[in-house]
């Protein structure tokens, strides 16, 4: 119940229904106030018609002479007011010394009720309906005068009597009021400081963070349980960005090591190959200028077509060099050429069974987009082919209306994908990482599905054009 309580959902109940409820009670407070005030005037007008009649009964017994100044004969005149019965009103007659002629309770008849500052209006003559406060509680006392004699007859009974128990609620009223207060004092408090405050310190640590300080969100800021859920998935948030900063920074690392690796191979293999062969082509046509001078015209023509065979060379060999920089068919032909050319030469270096396969009709997209989607297939080719110790690899090209969807499968040993992609560069594994940049720098995505011993399946999917078509 108390970790209930400590739940967003239990404050916002408590925030949203405890003013709704007191707001209820207040309107059922003021509707039984209001209720037992119209109870209390008809409860009046009955007493004051009442002491009316009583006062005209009173009225008739002095004028047939059967009633005496003194108030003799009153209890003659008056036997259905006498005590008896459920009903708690009190009937009595006093004169103008507010001495008791007659009382319903008998034991009353004489007593004296002048030291009763509540009868002032009553013996003045006047005739109405007053409240009092007594010992006993609050008295409702409705007084009509007799006419002919300087007497008065009054009527009056308890309040409490007269209401039921839920007409007495407005005199909790302040205690009810003071308990809702101090509970929507306690609520607030509690929801300032398991909400408000920690929400705050988590904005202050959101903030720091942002400026570098990834010690600020490790602190616990405490609160309900969704703010401590939020606090510690903004931590793994954190802590993700952090990993993939530094899988980042290890990826650029290696594609700076590689380019580096790979402009020293290009250099060694000019310097090894076409530069020697061009050194070899300068001594081969200085040596036709000798055979020039001499005249020797067989030597000059045997020494000429050995010099066309080594340019040949050299030209087989610079072009070798130029397709491995960039694919020489994409910008002619497109990216089914050049696919098909890879799939062919990938198929002549290994004994597995290398194919491609097109679903519909593959036509031009952005330039963009179709060397990021040859590099990829290059790369997941290469590791199909190097790593997965595959039988068979399929490269598989389609289109929809709006997207280039390529995958290369193979059935080889496949491998567990780490959840996160900076782990594959914790591992020294960047051909995938190089493959997701590709896709994602040109607003696509990557999806590997692999397992150790099923194969592995790549698949990007890529937008047909980057803001305008391609040609």
């Amino acid at each position: 119940m108390r970790r209930w309580f400590r739940t967003l959902q239990a404050q916002l109940f408590l925030w949203a229904v405890l003013p709704l409820t007191f707001a209820l009670l207040a309107v059922a407070f003021t509707g039984v106030y209001a209720h037992q005030r119209a109870m209390r005037d008809f409860v009046a007008q009955r007493d004051l018609a009442l002491a009316r009649l009583a006062a005209r009964i009173v009225e008739d017994g002095l004028a047939h002479g059967t009633i005496g100044s003194d108030g003799s004969g009153l209890a003659a005149w008056l036997p259905l007011f006498l005590s008896g019965g459920d009903w708690p009103a009190r009937l009595f007659v006093m004169d103008e010394r507010a001495h008791v002629l007659f009382h319903s309770d008998p034991a009353l008849t004489g007593a004296d009720f002048s030291g009763i500052a509540d009868w002032t209006a009553a013996l003045s003559g006047a005739e109405g309906a007053v409240l009092s406060r007594r010992e006993e509680g609050l008295v409702l006392s409705a007084f009509s005068p007799v006419r002919g004699a300087r007497w008065v007859v009054v009527v009056e009974e308890p309040v409490e009597g007269l209401l039921g128990p839920i007409l007495r609620l407005p005199a909790l009223a302040p205690v009810v009021a003071g308990g809702a207060g101090l509970l929507s004092l306690l609520v607030f408090t509690f929801g300032w400081t398991t909400i408000v405050r920690p929400l705050r310190a988590l904005a202050r640590a959101a903030e720091q963070v942002s400026w570098g300080d990834d010690s600020a969100i490790a602190r616990p800021v405490g609160g309900v349980q969704e703010v401590q859920d939020l606090h510690r998935a903004l931590a793994e948030m954190v802590g993700r960005l952090r990993g993939y900063e530094a899988g980042i920074r290890d990826y650029l690392g290696a594609v700076t090591s590689g380019q580096e690796a790979e402009r020293a191979r290009l250099a060694r293999e000019l310097h090894d190959g076409p530069v020697q062969d061009l050194i070899a082509l300068a001594q081969q046509v200085e040596m036709a200028h000798r055979l020039i001078a001499r005249g020797e015209m067989e030597s000059l023509r045997a020494q000429l077509e050995e010099l066309h065979r080594a340019i040949h060379r050299v030209v087989e060999e610079l072009r070798r060099l130029i397709a491995a920089l960039r694919p020489p068919y994409i910008e002619d032909l497109g990216l089914l050429p050049a696919l098909e050319m890879l799939v062919r030469q990938a198929a002549e270096t290994t004994s597995a069974k290398v194919q491609l396969v097109t679903e519909g009709e593959i036509r031009r997209c952005h330039s963009d987009v179709e060397l990021a989607a040859y590099r990829i297939a290059q790369e997941a080719l290469n590791n199909a082919l190097r790593h997965a110790r595959a039988r068979t690899v399929t490269v598989q090209v389609q289109q929809d209306a709006e997207h280039l969807i390529l995958a290369v499968a193979d059935d080889g040993v496949g491998f567990v994908l780490p959840p996160r992609p900076d782990l594959l560069t914790a591992q020294g594994r960047f051909g995938l990482v190089g493959m997701q940049e590709r896709a994602t720098r040109l607003g696509g995505r990557l999806m590997v599905e692999t397992a150790p011993g099923q194969g592995t399946r790549v698949t990007a999917i890529l937008p047909l054009s980057l803001g305008r078509a391609a040609s």
